[in-house]
This record gives C-alpha cells, structure tokens and sequence, in this order.
C-alpha cells in the first residue's frame, strides 16, 4: 500500500520574544492511501501547525515530509506549488482571504492545479456543488453561508481534484453530534471513493471515531493512542453494504 503522508523525524520552533519555544518535536508518523488518521489535541498544542507542515507549506526545522512518497522538504517554491495543486487538498476554518462567491473559491483549486478550460472548470464547479448540496449557495460570500455549509464548501474545494492527500484542520470543532457524524461519513467516503490518505486535526476524540490511526499531541510530541490498518479493500466493503442493506 503506498504511503500519503509520511513525516520522519520533524522539528518545528518558532520564536515567541527572546525565547524558541518547540511546537513540534521529532514527529513521525505515516498515513497510507485509503487510510483515515486523526490527530487529537487542545487549542495551541501544535495541530495546525502540523497540518501546515503536511502540507509542505510551512518548512520544517529538522525531519522530512513525503507526499505520495515524494519528498517535498526542500522542494522549490514552484515544485511545492505543483505538488499542493495536484496532490494535496486542504480544509481548514478561516474559508477564503479575498470576498470571493462560493463558486469562485472552489474553482480556485481547479484553476491552480491544470490547464483546464472555462467551460470545464464551471462544468466541474457545478457538479461538485450539486453533490455537497451547495447549488443554492453557490453565489454566496463566506460571510453569507451558516457553519455547516461552511464544512461543505471547505470539503468542496479540497476534493474536486481528488488529492492523494485530504488535509483537515479543525473543521469539526464546533458541529452538533448530528452533523459531525456526517462530516465524518463524508471524510470516509472521500478516503473510499478518492483512494486519498486523510490526516484530520480535531479537538476531541468524538471526532476521530472513524479513524484508523489516532494520535494525541501535546507538548510538542505524538503519542499514539490506536491503531488498525484503517484499510478495507473496497469490493469487501461495497459487498458488506450490500448485505446490510
């Protein structure tokens, strides 16, 4: 099974007035494609800076980062922009910087990660919305859009060119049981139907229920908590849903 995200040995400081204060310390893990892995942990313990770190787009201090079992740590800046367009997709919480409608915010990774056309693009951006139950929403702003379609649009723009690597920071945090429980479903969905490796950061172990790693951070160190392959082959699962249904 080929590997996702693989971090080995990372360090990350950044420095706080006079002193270097550690965020990340000799962080190791792996997240195989298909896999599913959460990492757990309070507010300032490290979590989206590892995330940013996976990403390849904050630079780490010591240690190596692989997606999709290549190497991005020393990586141009234009090699790392390619990698993020084609590989990687990311949710976080903080939605758009500039005033963009949803539709724009999504086609955004379209038009990052290859030559497509107008007419491709808006065709794609479509599709994709009507799937996460977005077409009303489509014109909108970020400020426009409740909490939970906020989860959708972030979702959205971070699967339509089906990374190899989902990465999600702290999108849960905040859902009602309900909802997270169907994030959840639809995280899980992405790893089946994408075949991606997702590595999601979240505030408490209710969001991590799906995982097949889950890890515990704090102190600037991983601990892990448990473990299975977190991988179903999947014929075995569709046969599995079939008999249930």
């Amino acid at each position: 099974m080929s590997s996702a995200l693989r971090l080995v040995g990372v360090s990350k400081a950044f420095d706080r007035g006079r002193d270097r204060v550690g965020v990340l310390q000799d962080v190791s893990l792996e997240v195989a494609a298909g896999q599913i892995a959460a990492v757990v942990g309070t507010r300032d313990q490290g979590k989206t800076t590892l995330i940013r770190v996976a990403s390849g787009t904050l630079r780490v201090d010591q240690g190596s980062v692989f997606v999709d079992d290549r190497e991005v740590t020393g990586m141009s800046d234009r090699q790392l922009t390619e990698v993020l367009a084609r590989k990687i997709g990311i949710a976080a919480r903080s939605g758009p910087e500039a005033r963009l409608t949803v539709h724009d915010y999504v086609e955004m990774s379209l038009t990052a990660a290859r030559d497509w056309s107008s007419r491709e693009r808006r065709e794609r951006v479509t599709r994709t919305l009507r799937e996460f139950d977005l077409a009303g929403a489509t014109g909108l702003m970020w400020s426009e859009l409740s909490n939970w379609q906020r989860v959708l649009v972030e979702f959205a723009q971070a699967v339509i060119v089906r990374p190899r690597l989902l990465l999600i920071d702290d999108v849960l945090d905040g859902l009602g049981l309900d909802k997270k429980q169907t994030a959840l479903e639809l995280i899980e969905g992405f790893a089946e139907e994408i075949g991606c490796g997702v590595l999601m950061a979240v505030s408490d172990h209710a969001a991590a229920v799906r995982a097949g790693q889950v890890w515990h951070l704090a102190d600037g160190k991983l601990r892990l908590m448990h473990k299975d392959s977190g991988i179903v082959d999947l014929h075995e699962r569709r046969e599995v849903r079939a008999a249930e249904n």
